[in-house]
């Protein structure tokens, strides 16, 4: 089978594999979508720790074409099913597994995770636990499965800044998640959402699905026009975005931060306004028990998700679309295995 199989640092090439065999509680799926994530190019430049060599890919899912002998408690899985893939694997043994009240899984010591460090979805099948798999409706647009994983990133988000209704949340950055969490936003009740991108396209798009206000900061001062921000999401993942959502997150207020930077990046605060602000600031990092609640609301058909589709590609032209920055107004690119 067809595979993307990244072997260095800037090291990527399209390569023939194995099909994998089922064993244990596994399965293996024909994969449908998987979507190109900024921390896939994080893994690329060697920002992002990872396994090498690696099939990459973790915003995936697929069709069921083979089911290994099972044992224990789950749900039936059939072959032809539809499933979605969570590809963090926890080990339900550590201090961060067990302590389910702060919903900390994210942080499991044992975390294993397709794409990241195991084989992934950029390949035409993909072998993983069946504990993994969230069977959706078959009749769901298969592009659809790779918004699944990012979206339950951001549903850890909204967990964490636990919007009631009513507030003013403004999002930073207009790639995927930030489009995500527009829509979550509105769903929650926000009284106002205010979307930041330099892009005009993206800005439109915000618009069109849930955004009430869009704001371009190259010909804006941020600082000047929003100091009074309840919630502020961070999803650019650049530190000039990260400065300015302590700026303009009003006094006593939230930062979630879910933009992915990389891993030896450092940056200046300013701990007196930190300090003075009571600012709340939290780190979102992927998504403790979140994935079958993306999985549902995709399903549930109250999500737009089309205009967020930019382009879709085969596992051939993978390698190009990840040596370059996404094109003008895109947002996200999705692969098929065929």
């Amino acid at each position: 089978m067809k595979a993307v199989l990244l072997t260095g640092v800037n090291e990527i090439s399209i390569q023939e594999i194995p099909i994998p065999t089922p064993g244990l509680n596994e399965i293996v799926i024909k994969m449908l979508a998987c979507g190109i994530c900024g921390t896939d190019r994080h893994i690329l430049k060697g920002e992002y720790e990872s396994a090498k060599p690696l099939v990459m890919g973790h915003e995936f899912g697929g069709e069921i074409i083979s089911l290994g002998d099972f044992s224990g408690p789950g749900p039936a899985m059939s072959i032809g099913d539809v499933v979605s893939v969570d590809p963090n694997i926890i080990c339900g043994r550590c201090f961060h597994c067990l302590n389910h009240e702060n919903k900390s899984t994210s942080h499991c010591e044992n975390l294993i995770a397709l794409g990241v460090t195991i084989n992934g979805g950029f390949a035409q099948h993909v072998l993983l636990p069946r504990s993994q798999a969230y069977v959706v409706p078959k009749n769901i647009n298969p592009l659809y499965l790779a918004f699944v994983e990012p979206l339950a990133c951001c549903i850890h988000g909204m967990d964490l800044a636990e919007i009631k209704g009513g507030e003013r949340v403004c999002i930073l950055g207009g790639g995927a998640m930030g489009m995500l969490m527009v829509q979550l936003a509105k769903l929650a009740g926000a009284s106002e959402i205010i979307l930041v991108t330099r892009q005009e396209a993206r800005r439109q798009i915000a618009l069109a699905t849930g955004a009430t206000r869009t704001i371009d900061p190259t010909t804006t001062n941020l600082r000047e026009i929003l100091n009074d921000v309840d919630v502020t999401f961070e999803c650019a993942g650049v530190p000039e975005t990260f400065q300015q959502s302590l700026e303009i997150t009003r006094v006593g207020g939230t930062v979630i931060i879910l933009g992915i930077y990389p891993s030896d990046q450092t940056l200046p605060i300013n701990l007196y306004k930190l300090v003075t602000k009571g600012l709340k600031v939290l780190g979102s990092f992927i998504n403790a028990f979140t994935q079958a609640r993306a999985a549902d609301l995709i399903s549930s058909g109250k999500l737009n998700l089309d205009p967020l589709i930019s382009k879709v590609i085969k596992l051939e032209e993978v390698n190009q679309v990840l040596m370059q920055a996404p094109g003008n107004g895109d947002i996200k690119y999705i692969v098929v295995g065929e």
